[in-house]
């Protein structure tokens, strides 16, 4: 059986917003589509089998990826979706906000993350809430299925499968599929593709076509098609970012640990699933002051059983001049304001951080 494949009326996502999803993309024939996914694994490999569900039903769809730092609900990245003439909008694993997006353009969403607020007028497929919760690119691929033929494409399920949840994840038919797609293959494409959007260059645009180029993981795995060079380069780039960041002393309040360091590279939530080994009793929270100018961006991870999303919800702090507490329970994170993460880091115990503390420095961690 192919991966996800299971005739459950109630999974992926329910069979009516199935085929309501459906009836969006039939629509969208003669069309021009955008389509906006998640720069990760998982929105990549979305994007990659939403333009092949588009093409196959005769619109003419164009991917559109936000830039460093930007999701769908970032201004500039809206405005550029608009200066668009298009005629459609399909959003992969990044709309589970309530905030407008292209007023009057009809909108579809697909996500998987922990929200029951979405887009106002989007039409909403998610995944959430129907157990276990399949990825982004996992239920874009079953989604999809009535229009190409599964098969072939179905190693890019599985590599937003692998990327997001792991090889052990609890998913119908994964461990066909990733015997299927070569388990040493999907890893490293994994590796390669999530080390795009990582690198200071932000080279998510290359990732993606790849993507498009490969015909499976092998092609990426061993470099059989153009761009995979430059992956590498990027993942060399993030391997020593880490090593160097990683090196931070952190700093303690209470259960909390604190991580704060620089660099253009996205590599906090690598540094903080690194410390999470060392401090397995303790919420890791790695802070990185150098990935934005103006921003300190920050994740929250834990081994420990913690509701990382309720408990930064939970501290009720005034409106901050960025966006925090999204994602997941074990997931979370932010971009925030210099002086607006200082507010959030007191409110969490950490006392006496100033200025100083929140400059972006060069190469030097923290």
């Amino acid at each position: 059986m192919l991966l996800g494949h299971t005739k459950d009326a109630h999974w992926p996502a329910p069979e009516a917003a199935m085929d309501q999803a459906r009836e969006f993309l039939e629509a969208c024939r003669d069309k021009h589509v955008l389509v906006a996914p998640h720069t990760d694994v998982d929105g990549l490999t979305s994007g990659v089998l939403m333009l092949r569900a588009l093409q196959s039903l005769g619109a003419r769809p164009t991917a559109r990826l936000p830039g460093k730092g930007e999701d769908i609900h970032h201004p500039a990245f809206l405005e550029r979706l608009g200066a668009s003439s298009t005629e459609a909008l399909v959003v992969l694993d990044m709309g589970s906000r309530a905030e407008p997006l292209l007023p009057g353009v009809p909108t579809l969403v697909v996500d998987h993350h922990a929200s029951d607020a979405f887009p106002p007028g989007a039409q909403v497929l998610t995944a959430y809430g129907h157990e276990p919760v399949a990825n982004t690119s996992l239920l874009t691929y079953v989604l999809m299925s009535s229009f190409v033929v599964p098969g072939p494409l179905e190693w890019l399920a599985v590599l937003g499968t692998v990327a997001d949840l792991g090889v052990d994840a609890p998913m119908p038919f994964l461990k066909d599929a990733l015997r299927r797609a070569k388990r040493s293959s999907v890893t490293e494409a994994v590796a390669l593709i999530n080390a795009a959007r990582r690198s200071s260059r932000f080279a998510a645009p290359l990732a993606m076509q790849v993507l498009l180029r490969a015909g499976n993981a092998t092609d990426i795995a061993e470099g059989r098609v153009p761009g995979v060079d430059a992956l590498r380069d990027c993942r060399l780039e993030v391997q020593r970012e880490v090593a160097r960041c990683a090196k931070t002393p952190p700093r303690f309040a209470g259960n909390l640990a604190l991580l704060m360091f620089s660099s253009e590279a996205q590599v906090h939530p690598l540094v903080a699933m690194r410390w999470v080994q060392r401090l397995p009793e303790h919420i890791v929270i790695a802070a990185n002051t150098g990935y934005l100018p103006g921003r300190v961006n920050f994740v929250l991870r834990s081994r420990a059983p913690a509701d990382l999303l309720a408990l930064l919800q939970e501290l009720n702090l005034p409106p901050m001049g960025g966006a925090f507490a999204h994602g997941h329970s074990r997931a979370t994170g932010g971009s925030l304001p210099p002086a607006d993460f200082l507010r959030l880091m007191d409110a969490l115990g950490f006392r006496g951080l100033s200025g100083r503390d929140v400059e972006r420095r060069g190469v030097a961690p923290g």
